[in-house]
Order: structure tokens, then sequence, then C-alpha cells
């Protein structure tokens, strides 16, 4: 029931009262006016009691009465009041904590999305420093490698110039080397041949005295007889005749013999006395004998 029936209610529930007690004052009241004396048979007469009604008294009492209704009506009205007073003010608490309890989910709730939001804009910084971190360690890793690549690249052309550098000036040397030694060579052929040359034609210059020494010494060279020998004659370094050989010749046993024996007897034999000349010279000489 609505507020506003409630406060229409009251006065007709008053109203409705008050009716009520008229009607049961005035039944009584017809009763007592229709009333009539009984006949009494003769006999014993009775005294009758009459009830005689006072108007006042009830009207003090209908308004005793309506005044004590009014008051219960009162009591009643202010209970109900005190009541209505007492759900209005459950009501008002209840929605006052129900209010305080939605105020506090919101509060709750804005504390916890609030704490979220925080949580989550944390998190997504960290993974955005993280995420930053990252990049740069990897650009930092990146500029190493790079920078590694570029050092060793750098190195690799260092060592491969040295490299070449080394084998062009050990080409170069080499080169120097082989021109110098082709010089020395060159040149130590030279001198060899020079002093080849200057052996022979000093044993050549010779040859005049050593055949010269072996004629003086060949005292029987009519056993030849116009005989021809060729004798091979091993010569020591100093002179000294080691060994005579008759290589050929038509001559005979006793011409032969004749001609060895010459070349014996002269010995030492001319020979050129320069000891550079020495290992040029073929110690074996061969002479033609012709008486």
């Amino acid at each position: 029931m609505s507020r506003a029936a409630r406060k229409l209610s009251r006065p007709v529930r008053a109203v409705l009262l008050a009716v009520l007690v008229h009607v049961a004052v005035g039944a009584l009241l017809g009763l007592s006016l229709r009333f009539q004396p009984v006949a009494v048979r003769p006999g014993v007469v009775k005294p009758v009691q009459a009830i005689v009604i006072d108007r006042s008294a009830i009207e003090a009492e209908k308004k005793k009465d309506k005044e004590k209704k009014r008051q219960e009506q009162e009591k009643k009205r202010k209970a109900d009041e005190e009541k209505r007073k007492k759900a209005e003010e459950k009501r008002k608490a209840e929605e006052k904590k129900k209010k305080q309890a939605k105020a506090k989910r919101k509060k709750e709730a804005e504390k916890k999305r609030k704490a979220e939001a925080e949580k989550k804009r944390k998190a997504e910084e960290k993974k955005k420093k993280q995420a930053k971190a990252k990049r740069k360690k990897e650009a930092e890793k990146k500029r190493k490698a790079e920078e590694k690549k570029r050092k060793a690249e750098e190195k690799k052309q260092k060592q491969a110039e040295a490299k070449r550098k080394k084998e062009a000036e050990k080409k170069r040397k080499a080169k120097e080397k082989k021109k110098r030694e082709e010089a020395e060579r060159r040149a130590a052929e030279e001198a060899r041949e020079r002093e080849e040359q200057e052996a022979y034609s000093a044993l050549r210059a010779m040859v005049g005295e050593i055949k010269g020494k072996i004629e003086d010494n060949w005292s029987n060279r009519m056993a030849c007889g116009g005989q021809e020998v060729t004798i091979s004659v091993k010569v020591a370094l100093s002179g000294e005749v080691e060994s005579v050989k008759v290589l050929g010749g038509d001559a005979d046993d006793a011409c032969r013999r004749s001609a060895e024996y010459a070349v014996r007897k002269a010995s030492p034999l001319p020979f050129p006395d320069n000891p550079r000349y020495y290992k040029w010279l073929d110690t074996d000489i061969q002479f033609i004998f012709r008486p």
C-alpha cells in the first residue's frame, strides 16, 4: 500500500467507527423508547423497577467511548506512524546501507579497476622497457658483431697486404739473389774460363820446353829409325813423371822402350808453377815421337 493510500484510509476508518457508534446508540434508544409495561396478572404484585435512561449519561458515555476510540485511534495512528517511521527509517537505513554498499562496491570496483589499470600500465611499461632493452641489446650485439666483422676484414686485408708485400719482397729478394747469383755465376764462370785459359795457355807455352827436355834425354832415338810412337805421360803437379804408357804407333819394342826411357829420364818435366792452374790442367799429356 502506498503512502498516500495509508493517509487516506485513517480518516475513513474514523468516520466509519463514528457511524457505527451512532447506530448502536440509536438502536439502544429505540429499544428503550419502545419499551411498554407488561400486564401483570393479579396476584402478588411485585414492584417494577423502571430503568431510567439518562441521555446526558449516554452522551457522556458516548463521548467517553468516542474519546477512548479517538485515543485508541490516535494511539494506533501514532503506533502506525511510529511503525511507518521505523519502517521508513529501516527502509532509508537499508537504502543507505545499499547505497553505501553500492558506493563501496563502486569504490572497490574503481579501486580494483585503477589497480588493474595501474598493473596493466606497469606491465605495459615493463614490457616496453624490456622490449627497448632487448632492442638495445640486439643493436649492441649487432654493432659488436659488425665491428668484429669489420676488424676481422681489416685484419684479413692487412694480413693479405702484409702477405702480398712479404711475397713481393721475397720475390724481389729472390730475383735480386738470382740476379746476383747469376752475376756471380757469370763472373765466376768468366773467371774460371779466364783461369782455365790462362792455365792452358801457360801449359801450351811450356809444351815446347817439355818436348825439348824429353828430346834432350832421348839419347837412343836412332832405335826408332823413322818409326812413330804415341806415349801418354801422367805428370804430378810438381812435374814429376808418375807413369808412361805407349798408346799406339807403328814403332817396335826397342823404339817404344827408348821413348819411354827418354820421358822418365827427363823427369821432372817443366810445369806451370801457379797453383791456381792445377785444377784446370790435365796431368795426362800425350806425346807423339817422330825421330
